[in-house]
C-alpha cells in the first residue's frame, strides 16, 4: 500500500507536471502557427506573379461594387423613380436621403479598394528598387492600379463632393473618420489631383501584347 502511495506521489510530483509544460508547449506553438489562408507580409510582392495578382484581386473587388456604382451613377442619374417593391435604402436615395446604414450610400467599399491600391503602388516602387521587379513591369502595373484608383476617387467626389484624399497606405479604412489626420479635400481640388497624376503616369496606352495582365476574370477580359 506504501509502495503504491509512493508512486502516485511520483506521478503527482514529476509526470503530471511534465505533461502540463508539455501542453502548454504546445498551445505556445498552436496560437504562434500562421493561419493557412492568410499570407504573412514576407510572402506577397515578391516577384512580377505577385504583382499581377495583386492586381487581378484590385479588378475582382470592382466588380464587388457595381450594384452599387450603377445605382449611384446610372439609375438615380437617370432621373428614374423607385417602383412600390422598392426597399427602404434605395427609396432614401430616391429621396435624397440616407440612414447610417444604407449601403448604396457608404463610401467605405470604394475606400477598401482605394487603400489596396495604395498598398500595391507603395509597393510596387519597393519591387522596382530593389530588382524584384523591371521598370517596364513596373510601368504597366503602376499604371493600371494608379489608374483604378484615379476612377475610384473620380466617382467618390462625383457622388459626395467633399472627400478624404490618401495616396499613401494605411491599414484600417475607418481611420479616414479622423479629419484631423486626413482633411477632406473639395472637388476642383480632386479633379485637378486626379489630372495631374493620371496624366503623369509611366504607360498610357493598353496592355501589350504578351503581358501576363492579359487574362480573363469571371468572363470579363483585362485588356
Amino acid at each position: 500500500m506504501e509502495k503504491n502511495k509512493s508512486v502516485i506521489k511520483f506521478l503527482k510530483q514529476s509526470i503530471i507536471p511534465l505533461i502540463l509544460c508539455c501542453a502548454a508547449f504546445s498551445c505556445k506553438k498552436m496560437f504562434d502557427k500562421l493561419p493557412d489562408d492568410v499570407l504573412d507580409k514576407t510572402q506577397v510582392y515578391r516577384d512580377v506573379n505577385d504583382a499581377d495578382a495583386a492586381i487581378i484581386g484590385i479588378y475582382g473587388q470592382l466588380m464587388n461594387i457595381s450594384q452599387q456604382y450603377i445605382v449611384l451613377n446610372e439609375v438615380r442619374g437617370d432621373l428614374m423613380d423607385v417602383t412600390p417593391n422598392a426597399d427602404k435604402y434605395l427609396n432614401e436615395l430616391n429621396q435624397e436621403t440616407s440612414s447610417q446604414d444604407n449601403p448604396y450610400a457608404d463610401p467605405r467599399p470604394f475606400y477598401t479598394i482605394i487603400m489596396n491600391c495604395n498598398d500595391a503602388l507603395y509597393n510596387f516602387k519597393l519591387m522596382v528598387q530593389d530588382n524584384r521587379m523591371t521598370q517596364a513591369d513596373y510601368d504597366i502595373r503602376y499604371s493600371a492600379v494608379g489608374a483604378v484608383r484615379s476612377w475610384l476617387y473620380l466617382q467618390l467626389g462625383i457622388q459626395y463632393g467633399t472627400i478624404p484624399y490618401v495616396t499613401n497606405p494605411i491599414a484600417d479604412v475607418n481611420a479616414l473618420k479622423n479629419e484631423s489626420n486626413y482633411p477632406r479635400i473639395g472637388f476642383s481640388a480632386l479633379i485637378d489631383s486626379l489630372i495631374a497624376f493620371t496624366a503623369a503616369l509611366p504607360a498610357q496606352t493598353p496592355f501589350p501584347a504578351g503581358t501576363s495582365l492579359l487574362t480573363t476574370i469571371d468572363g470579363y477580359a483585362t485588356d
